[in-house]
């Protein structure tokens, strides 16, 4: 771990005396043109969308520190395709999100005993290799989590964790993310630290406040017990992100629609599981400092604002939860 050098942590003054403008273009696909195109990235827009941003920020009533570094607000305008309305709903939502809920989105420390645990029976890792359009691909074994030692708190922490520790890449701004759950060791002892409240709170989170492209979830080996698990969870996702949810029934259907190659050995591909997560874990470590850093923003969320206390957590346990678009295994 020693040898890992940290990367520097970003100034959390809302209005600094100068910015930090250190970014990368995103390179490698041939597709980069297209996806830029996608995003609305041309010509001078970042610069102009960077310096109202942080204007905004810096006039925020309620934003008391907060990183304003390139890097870290182009999650924001990528994931929205520079739409400077949308970006800044974002990143007030993910700020307080933040605040309101520190089991799943602080102390995002690779080396604490629940992380560190999670990473080494790889429930969670990226992998080595990004896809054709430069999408980050993660892999989750979801059933590996111990339903007698865990919550969902630590699955949402986890995940969290991969999402910010990819954050700040270029590549990953702007050509997005694919999500694959593999549920074959899912049993009914998980069930008991589900629920549909919770699932549709996590939604609520996925769609509002994490800034993050979302190009595709897939779901491999979905035992009959845990399809409500995953149509629970799709219910409430936004119309956008649920049409890019795909359930396969074993990694032979996955990659039908997916480039086999990139998956661990043991499910296809080339390289062994153990490298990946080994990857994986090095490139947390790395970003550690930062991570923890974040834990430092701030935002006041006692008013009456559309991302309140109150109003960030209206409407999660009461109420009907929807109906269903319900996926069902042959």
């Amino acid at each position: 771990m020693s040898s890992i050098d940290p990367l520097p942590v970003s100034s959390l003054e809302k209005a600094p005396a100068s910015f930090e403008d250190e970014r990368e273009d995103p390179t490698g696909p041939a597709t980069i043109a297209a996806t830029l195109e996608t995003i609305r990235e041309t010509g001078s827009v970042v610069d102009q969308n960077l310096a109202q941003l942080r204007d905004w920020i810096a006039k925020h009533p309620h934003i008391h520190r907060c990183r304003t570094d390139a890097r870290f607000l182009l999650r924001f305008l990528r994931t929205k395709k520079h739409s400077f309305l949308a970006a800044s709903q974002t990143l007030e939502r993910y700020l307080a999100a933040r605040a309101l809920h520190p089991s799943w989105f602080q102390q995002l420390d690779i080396r604490s005993p629940d992380l560190a645990h999670l990473a080494d029976i790889g429930f969670l890792y990226a992998l080595k290799e990004r896809d054709a359009n430069g999408c980050l691909v993660s892999l989750c074994d979801w059933g590996l989590i111990d339903p007698k030692r865990f919550t969902l708190d630590q699955s949402n922490r986890m995940h969290a964790l991969m999402i910010e520790a990819y954050g700040d890449d270029s590549l990953v701004q702007c050509a997005g993310a694919i999500a694959i759950f593999d549920m074959k060791h899912v049993q009914l002892a998980h069930h008991s630290i589900i629920s549909l409240s919770t699932l549709r709170l996590l939604a609520r989170y996925i769609n509002n406040a994490v800034p993050v492209r979302c190009r595709a979830i897939h779901a491999v080996n979905v035992p009959a017990g845990a399809l409500w698990i995953i149509n629970g969870l799709v219910n409430f996702l936004d119309e956008k992100i649920r049409n890019r949810f795909n359930l396969f029934r074993d990694y032979d259907e996955l990659a039908q629609k997916f480039d086999r190659s990139l998956l661990p050995k043991e499910y296809g591909g080339k390289e062994p599981r153990s490298e990946h997560m080994r990857v994986f874990r090095e490139h947390c470590e790395r970003y550690r400092d930062r991570l923890l850093a974040l834990d430092e923003m701030e935002i006041d969320l006692e008013h009456d604002e559309s991302y309140s206390r109150q109003a960030m957590l209206d409407d999660i346990e009461g109420g009907a939860v929807g109906s269903f678009r319900k996926l069902e295994l042959d």
